[in-house]
This record gives structure tokens, sequence and C-alpha cells, in this order.
């Protein structure tokens, strides 16, 4: 277990009176965070550093990530974490949740005030930090996220299911306009991502993207992959090895790590996915397969993950790459966010990525709170989704 090193311990002032102590976690605090969490989302809530002991207790010790409690007369009332990657010089902030008598004074805003500045700002470790947010949450909340520079990229339709499918939003805070300054420009776009970068665009003053339809090669059919399943510790170990000597395709995605691995009996064929049972979210991490047909590779793995349990998995791939976009999109994955600057290469040039989603279920759109930022996101992902839905019926 790593040496824990408290960075951050404030006493605030609170408006309504009183004090709150703005501080890192230590292990004694878990019960106190667990009941904090069990309280506002009665039980239901999924993120492993919360829900799972082992996992909590490692991140309360991991210089990655900076975690702030918020504590009142020796009780936990708040909690936000950061989770960042030094060498993408990125974070993503996440587990935001504040007790419902204390939301009133802002205190889980300034709490993630705290952490943006100390990461971004004192320390300078990072460029950018990205939430993914519920769209159910109060509008004064969504206007607090853009008082702290977050910027609505994206939306990803029904991306967890617990009582019902729930929708989030991509935001992004950048430290400042140079950051955009230092991305590879020109992004290669499909014309079925074009609306989602339009909005982005309109937003952070980008330029143009090169937008042109692609005309995938046609493959005879295969036979239909089948594939074999492992859950162990292995898998994470295996999966960090092949992505390191180059062997995986779709393989950027942060802060995510790999639970499963798919696998055929001659493993010429392997998948490795993080995925969260309790409300059916995976990530696609990478592939590695000798068919030239990558379409009906995504159709087959689809297939399978729904078979699994997964009513959602998602897929993050380069903006200057359209005929994987195309292959992507052919296989349902569909364009839902963009995000500028996501990846840092070796050389300190930043690229794009659109970020897709495949859904194992038509949109469920009840209950959302969408801002004027957030609602054209919608909108254009509903016209991308249906124009898929006319072309799979035309083929039909």
């Amino acid at each position: 277990m790593p040496e824990q090193k408290i960075r951050i311990r404030e006493t605030w002032e609170l408006e309504e009176g009183g004090t709150v102590t703005v501080r890192e976690p230590v292990e004694a605090d878990m019960p106190g965070i667990r009941r904090l969490y069990d309280i506002v989302y009665g039980g239901s809530y999924t993120l492993p550093e919360i829900s799972d002991a082992d996992k909590m207790k490692w991140v309360i010790h991991d210089s990655n990530y900076l975690w702030l409690v918020d504590e009142v007369e020796g009780r936990i009332v708040g909690s936000v974490m950061f989770i960042k990657d030094d060498a993408l010089r990125i974070a993503k902030t996440m587990a935001g949740v504040v007790l419902p008598e204390y939301r009133g004074c802002k205190l889980l805003t300034k709490t993630l005030r705290r952490g943006m500045d100390w990461l971004m700002r004192e320390e300078k470790l990072c460029d950018l930090i990205y939430a993914v947010v519920r769209t159910f949450i109060s509008l004064s909340f969504h206007r607090d996220l853009k008082s702290l520079g977050f910027v609505d990229l994206g939306v990803f339709p029904n991306v967890r299911k617990i009582r019902q499918y729930e929708t989030h939003t991509l935001k992004v805070a950048y430290r400042d306009a140079a950051i955009l300054e230092e991305r590879r420009k020109g992004p290669l776009l499909i014309p079925e991502a074009e609306p989602l970068y339009e909005i982005c665009r309109q937003k952070l003053d980008l330029e143009p993207a090169l937008v042109e339809r692609v005309a995938l090669p046609e493959y005879p059919p295969e036979e239909k992959l089948e594939f074999l399943v492992e859950d162990s510790p292995d898998v994470e170990q295996e999966y960090y090895r092949m992505k390191k000597s180059g062997e995986l395709k779709y393989d950027f995605f942060p802060f995510h790590y790999p639970q499963l691995r798919l696998y055929t009996k001659d493993f010429k064929n392997l998948a490795y996915l993080h995925f969260l049972a309790r409300d059916g979210h995976g990530s696609l991490l990478g592939i590695k397969t000798d068919r030239k047909d990558l379409s009906s590779f995504l159709n087959n793995l689809a297939d399978y993950v729904e078979a699994l349990g997964f009513k959602y998995l998602e897929l993050a791939l380069p903006a200057y790459d359209r005929e994987m976009l195309a292959t992507a999109f052919d296989a349902n994955f569909l364009p839902c966010a963009y995000f500028p600057a996501f990846e840092r290469t070796k050389t300190g040039q930043r690229l794009d990525y659109v970020v897709t989603s495949c859904t194992f279920s038509s949109p469920h759109f009840k209950g959302l709170k969408l801002t004027e930022d957030t609602k054209p996101y919608l909108l254009a992902y509903y016209k991308i989704y249906s124009l898929k839905l006319w072309e799979d019926l035309q083929r039909a």
C-alpha cells in the first residue's frame, strides 16, 4: 500500500454559520464516506472506489487520486474525487456528492474549485479536467459547473441503468486557451460525426473539420465468432503488456482498466473490456484480431456482450481516421461526444477524439434536465441514431 501524503487540509467559514474542514480522507473515514453515499443514493451507487472497501482503501493512499471530503463537527457531509494521468496531463473528476442540507451553500462547487486549482494552477499537473455528469441533477449545479469553466462537449444516452436508464453529459475544463492551440488541427471526420463537432467548434472557436464520406470495403461473410470469457487479476496485467507492445487497436481510454478478456479458442481474436455488472455499463479498451472486416468483428462482440448483461458499450476513436470512424458507425457505435485535445503524444501534441456508444435498447430520455448547452448535443445524437436506424431498415 503506497504511503499517504496529505496535500490539502483547510478550514472554511460557512456563510450560514459554522465551519467545514476540507481535507483528504484517511482510512478511519471509510464508514462515514460510505454512509454519505448511501444516504444520497439510497445504497445504489456503483463506482467501485465507493462500493468496494478494498478499492476505497487503495484510493485513499494512491497519489494519482486527489480525494477531498468535507467534514462538519466530525461528520462527512461532502465528497469529490479526482484521478490524474501525469503522462497525458489530464484528470477526471467524479463521485461528487453533498448532503441535501449543505447544497444551498455551494459546498460541492467550492470543493471542486479547490481541487481544480490545486491540480491545474498550483501544482500545474494537468492541462484539462473532465467530468461525466448526470443530466437529472439540478440545473443550478450545471450552471455552477459552467462557472468553474466546464464546457459541454457531448452526451451519453442510456449510459447506466439502476432504477431507470440515465443519460450523462461530457464536460471539460481547460486550464487555458493555449491547450487547444497544442492540438492537431483539421480533424478528418465522416458526415455522421460532423454535427457534434460543429456544436463543439462553435463553443471553443475551433477550425472547420475536413469531412468526407467513406465507402467501406466489402468482405465475404465470415463465420460468427464464438468467444470465451476470462475474468481474473491476470487480465489487467496482460492488457497493459499488449498495449505497450502496440498489439491492440482501439486502446485509448484513460482511467479505465479491464476486468474481462474475451477470446476465441485459437487466440486470434481478443477484446478487453471494462464492465460494471451492477448498472450494465461497459467500455471497450482494446482488440486484437486477424479479421479484416472490423465492422463484423465489432458486431459479433456487441452481440456477445449484450448476452453477458451489457446494456451499453463505449468506444473512443481518434478524430483523424475516417475509415475507423465509419467502421464503428457501421457496427452501431454512434458518435455521441467530441473531446478536443484528449490525448497528449510523446511530442506534446494533443489529439482530438470522437466518443462513440453502442446502446442495446432504444434511447430513454425520461426525467432529463437539459441546459441550453447540453440540449443541442442530445438533439444531434438523436438525428444520428435515427439516421442509422433508417439505413439499417433500408438494408433489411
